[in-house]
């Protein structure tokens, strides 16, 4: 019986993960996020939390949503157990996060490699996880810890919509079954995986606003979609649509004359989020957004001029299937007039293929069960605003899949922008062509995509029973140590190479898998630089 400001159990899930991702900015200015500094803040926040929150509203939400909370915990355990770690983890995610939690923030941190100069805020989050006794080991349960309020959110979702059969319940539906279905397996999406699914919940919010009239709720998820669109920015550049969602939202607002002043906090919050995340940016690589050149200030001592080419050329054409290519064409030729499509379409079918599937199949089962219900209504029946909503909507969609296919076309970059294409497109012969209303039958296709997701990962975890760590392994390299201006400097050197034994991985602060070449080290006012030659 509470009103529509309170947050259910997995917005405020999320909410903490945002939250706790801009603390981790805070603190990394001026200590190193090892053990002991994260447990002395999550201690803090513990106390604060139990000092300022309603007790009696929380002990009744948690009674009255555990039943999914223990299906959401189940689903999530076993996908954690044993899990394989993302391809880029040992190249550049824990290398980083090992960077952060030995030392308070570093001058320059991308010299060491240039991959460091994209500042994830994810990998901030997950560094504030390293506590005693897990160690390491408690970093690699952020998406696990996110996987977990996703599937409580979109249950809570799913329960409170089922009756209205509106254009934002049946984007949460088909998400939830999608994402059950597809993302069964934590290792293999990286901080992609949070970048998106925030940047897909601030889509539902979106579309919330503007199905509701009562202010007091476009309030409230105006707020929600200010703070995921501002945490996916800035964990992956792929969100850059997010912004048009916030605007179009804004504009709606200022019609309905609700008063701005309402927004002065959350606004605020998400300016400061926004441009501690951009100061660190600039102090890992002398850049605001590495990726462009004008972007950067070149008078700063670690300014390495040779940056923003070596990250173009490391997207670039690789993002495009140049390596699958077979022809005579230069890279330069393969990348001009669209001479890349047929390879990158070779390259990327199977993946095309098995999202269609995650996305279709479920919808599909749910059409057959409900063959004979009849829809009476017509699409956009329930919206306000309508051409204000379709501009906004459009627009964002044309932008974000325009711009990822022809700039950095991996499928896992641009699934925010295909789900909406794919919906809409769903959604529209659902409606207007084949009309029926899909309301039987959803708790059944849950429960088979549930299914499909816990044998998939036990039959996961028979394939390792060998292996009695349950958490995933992290790869001890050998390595060999040299001095560079005083400071001792790792570097990978294996007895039997490989694609991983010749990657940091858990090497100790500092690594530089290129043996520290054209690197100098200097301390100044007691923060370490790490500068070009």
């Amino acid at each position: 019986n509470q009103n529509s400001n309170f947050l259910n159990l997995g917005e405020i899930g999320l909410v903490g993960i945002t939250f706790y991702t801009f603390l981790s900015f805070i603190i990394h200015f001026f200590f190193p996020l090892n053990k002991s500094v994260n447990l002395t803040v999550s201690i803090i926040i513990l106390i604060l939390f139990f000092k300022f929150i309603n007790l009696k509203y929380l002990k009744k939400l948690f009674f009255s949503e555990n039943k999914v909370i223990l299906i959401s915990f189940f689903i999530v355990l076993l996908m954690t157990i044993k899990y394989k770690p993302n391809e880029d983890y040992g190249f550049y995610h824990l290398p980083y996060i090992i960077n952060i939690i030995s030392e308070k923030i570093i001058f320059g941190l991308s010299n060491i490699q240039p991959q460091f100069a994209w500042n994830s805020s994810w990998l901030n989050f997950s560094s504030m996880l390293n506590f005693p006794i897990m160690g390491l080991k408690g970093i690699l349960l952020s998406n696990s810890i996110l996987y977990f309020f996703l599937i409580i959110f979109f249950f809570h979702e799913i329960k409170k919509n089922k009756n209205n059969f509106q254009f934002s319940f049946y984007y949460i539906l088909f998400l939830s079954f999608y994402t059950i279905i597809k993302f069964s397996r934590i290792s293999e999406h990286g901080f992609d995986f949070p970048a998106n699914y925030f940047l897909l919940i601030s889509i539902y919010y979106f579309i919330k606003i503007f199905e509701n009239k009562d202010k007091d709720f476009i309030e409230r998820n105006f707020i929600l979609l200010l703070l995921f669109s501002t945490l996916c920015i800035t964990i992956k550049l792929s969100t850059f649509a997010s912004p048009i969602l916030v605007l179009g939202s804004f504009i709606l607002i200022i019609k309905k004359k609700i008063k701005i002043n309402k927004f002065y906090y959350p606004i605020l919050f998400c300016f400061c989020f926004l441009f501690v995340w951009i100061i660190q940016q600039f102090i890992y690589s002398s850049c605001f957004i590495p990726f462009f050149e004008f972007s950067c200030i070149k008078s700063v001592e670690w300014h390495d001029n040779n940056l923003s080419e070596v990250l173009r050329a490391a997207t670039g054409s690789i993002n495009k299937s140049f390596n699958q290519y077979s022809g005579n064409l230069s890279e330069a030729e393969y990348l001009k007039n669209f001479n890349w499509v047929h390879t990158w379409l070779l390259r990327n079918k199977i993946q095309f293929l098995e999202h269609l599937a995650a996305f279709i199949v479920p919808i599909l089962i749910l059409v057959a069960y409900n063959a004979k219900q009849i829809l009476r209504s017509n699409f956009f029946v329930n919206f306000r605003e309508i051409n204000l909503f379709l501009t906004f909507l459009l627009t964002f969609l044309i932008i974000g899949l325009g711009t990822w296919f022809l700039k950095s076309p991996v499928i896992r970059f641009g699934i925010p922008y295909l789900f909406l294409f794919l919906f809409i497109i769903i959604y529209l012969i659902i409606r207007n062509l084949i009309k029926i209303n899909l309301a039987k039958g959803i708790n059944v296709i849950l429960i088979l995509c549930i299914i499909f997701n816990v044998s998939k990962n036990i039959l996961r975890i028979e394939d390792f029973k060998f292996n009695s760590n349950l958490f995933p392994k992290i790869l001890e390299n050998k390595y060999s140590t040299m001095t560079i201006d005083g400071f001792l400097v790792n570097y990978p050197d294996p007895v039997i190479k490989s694609s991983q034994s010749q990657l940091c991985w858990s090497i100790p602060f500092i690594c530089h898998i290129e043996k520290g070449r054209n690197t100098s080290i200097k301390i100044y006012n007691n923060y370490l630089f790490v500068l070009r030659k």
